[in-house]
């Protein structure tokens, strides 16, 4: 076999072998501490950020963040215009339109106030009875709760819609709402590492707990895609990587 032979099948089978190695995803980002920040030279840090690159390069993943909001992000999930996202909750529409990975943790939902606020919560109805509104996520979900209360018509007016979550915190810290809905991880963690959660805390009640995923979309990623990324998340999980990062961002509760 000549040289020039060997070299065309060398080089043959490198191109044949390369889309079973490789792989490019667009995963969506947002500026907001504890969970992602983003310096003056675009460069990201936080723990979503850590635990996407542990994730896809274990899955020999490449990828490139974009920033958007969060109501934004699963539209275009949904539509295949990026293909991850982190910290997703699973609801019966949603499991129609993305594959979930995990879960990553188990994510507890509080009311995050100004400490000094004078008021407690014994019940998630109760907050119907503050005398301002609280203020939650566009397309987030908050559980069955929060769901009834904003189906009924009577009781919308209690609720402040954003499409991110500074937003949250500049209402709270105008004195517009009498509080946001929030992991309460991030609020910890956030107390103890950006000084916009400067005098935050949060209510004792939970209003919501839930494993929470990477999501896939199903448009843009194929099935193998997806049965790799998964492959790769469990041998991240039996060696402990996961938990590794996890911890690296974790203060002491």
């Amino acid at each position: 076999m000549g040289k020039l032979m060997r070299r065309f099948i060398i080089i043959f089978l490198y191109v044949i072998a390369l889309p079973s190695f490789s792989c490019e995803l667009t995963v969506r980002l947002e500026n907001y501490a504890p969970e992602s920040q983003k310096n003056s030279n675009n460069k990201w840090s936080g723990v979503d950020i850590d635990l996407t690159k542990v994730l896809l390069t274990k899955a020999q993943c490449q990828f490139s963040v974009v920033e958007i909001s969060w109501a934004r992000a699963l539209v275009m999930l949904a539509d295949g215009d990026i293909d991850l996202m982190v910290n997703v909750s699973k609801t019966p529409i949603r499991e129609e339109l993305f594959y979930f990975i995990g879960p990553i943790r188990n994510e507890v939902i509080v009311l995050a106030t100004n400490e000094s606020a004078n008021f407690s919560l014994n019940q998630i109805s109760d907050i119907t009875q503050l005398n301002k509104p609280i203020a939650i996520q566009r397309n987030a979900y908050y559980g069955e709760d929060i769901e009834r209360l904003l189906a009924d018509k009577q009781h919308q007016q209690h609720f402040i819609h954003v499409t991110d979550n500074k937003t949250k915190l500049k209402l709270l810290k105008r004195g517009r709402i009498s509080g946001f809905l929030e992991a309460k991880r991030n609020i910890i963690n956030g107390v103890t590492s950006d000084e916009d959660f400067e005098g935050v805390w949060f209510q004792p009640l939970e209003f919501h707990s839930t494993p929470i995923y990477f999501a896939l979309s199903k448009k843009s990623v194929t099935p193998s895609l997806k049965s790799r990324v998964e492959n790769a998340f469990q041998q991240l999980k039996n060696q402990g990587g996961l938990k590794a990062v996890e911890n690296s961002h974790n203060s002491k509760i």
